[in-house]
């Protein structure tokens, strides 16, 4: 990662966002950079830590920034206006989620300087006080989706569903015995993939707890790498699909997924408008992000090396498969 060199050892990329900010005049006196800091992402982000002169600031101004890495310029570029979009908009004043401020991005360095949010686990949240956040999960969703946003790209059921297609190969090798429900499974999806809604509504792309913080009663959703505009659907499933999973790992925080998911659909509901239809596309979604999910357990060892020999990830993995295989709703049977 070339651009990495750079912004931690000379500083060059911190001063230049530091000036685009508080003008021309304002230095640098301190700074570290930690960039391994990646507490949910792909390895591509940096904290940043910094003390800085501003000319009609008194003493020193301390800041907290994040800087994220791009792999195209235009990926950045449409990040960071999607991230001034929002916060623009009413979304926040309608219950709508916190999100990071742009500071600066460095076109040049395909560098995006966010500020450092911090917050609770929503994990840890659930546990203390499952219904005050999951309510506040799904208010905060049908906010989001109800703002209009203009710099995202368009993503469908289609694309899910190829995504998906390989990875249920995949676990037909690692599952052989579930091989055949694994391949019904894939056959009723295919057989109901969703049209986009006739307006898609714009989607935070991978609303799920480890892209969401609880701070002073309110939700903090990071990382809009994935951002798109479609079916409200695809957000509500990929977050019941992760809840799912996270309830299999830990039942003491949260064990009764029904209940779980009736409050937030519930909240949602209550400030959203989700149409006649919309049961059955959230089934799909669910069922199909659920099986992505799985594929991650079993499968990911490029990410996860000791996947094979990680007797929780196998153990989280069958159970979620025993779920997705016995599905009963919309897209259980062929």
């Amino acid at each position: 990662m070339d651009a990495l060199a750079t912004p931690h050892t000379d500083g060059t990329a911190l001063t230049a966002a530091l000036q685009t900010v508080h003008g021309a005049g304002a230095r640098l006196e301190r700074w570290s950079v930690d960039p391994r800091f990646t507490p949910h992402g792909r390895g591509r982000v940096m904290l940043c830590d910094l003390d800085a002169r501003v000319t009609g600031v008194p003493g020193v101004l301390h800041c907290q920034w994040l800087g994220k890495w791009y792999d195209s310029e235009a990926d950045g570029a449409r990040v960071a206006g999607v991230l001034v979009e929002l916060a623009a908009s009413d979304c926040r004043a309608r219950g709508g989620p916190e999100v990071s401020g742009v500071i600066a991005y460095d076109r040049s360095r395909r560098l995006l300087f966010l500020t450092y949010e911090a917050g609770e686990p929503l994990s840890a949240a659930i546990g203390r006080d499952a219904s005050t956040v999951l309510t506040g999960v799904g208010r905060a969703l049908a906010a989001l989706h109800a703002t209009r946003v203009t710099r995202s790209v368009t993503r469908s059921a289609v694309d899910v569903f190829e995504d998906l297609r390989r990875r249920l190969d995949e676990l037909c090798v690692r599952f052989p015995g579930d091989a055949t429900g694994l391949r019904r499974a894939a056959l009723a999806l295919e057989r109901a993939v969703p049209p986009l809604p006739a307006r898609p509504s714009f989607l935070h792309g991978d609303f799920g707890p480890s892209n969401l913080l609880w701070r002073d009663g309110t939700i903090v959703a990071l990382d809009f790498d994935k951002c798109a505009h479609g079916d409200p659907a695809l957000d509500l499933g990929n977050f019941l699909a992760q809840l799912r999973r996270m309830i299999v790992r830990a039942p003491e925080n949260l064990p009764d997924f029904p209940w779980a998911r009736a409050c937030v659909l519930d909240a949602y509901q209550h400030d959203g408008a989700p149409g006649p239809d919309f049961g059955l596309r959230l089934a799909w979604y669910e069922r199909a992000i659920l099986l992505r999910k799985i594929h991650r357990l079993a499968c990911n060892s490029a990410r996860h090396p000791d996947t094979d020999r990680n007797p929780q990830r196998q153990r989280v993995a069958r159970r979620l498969l025993s779920d997705a295989l016995g599905w009963r709703g919309p897209a259980a049977t062929a």
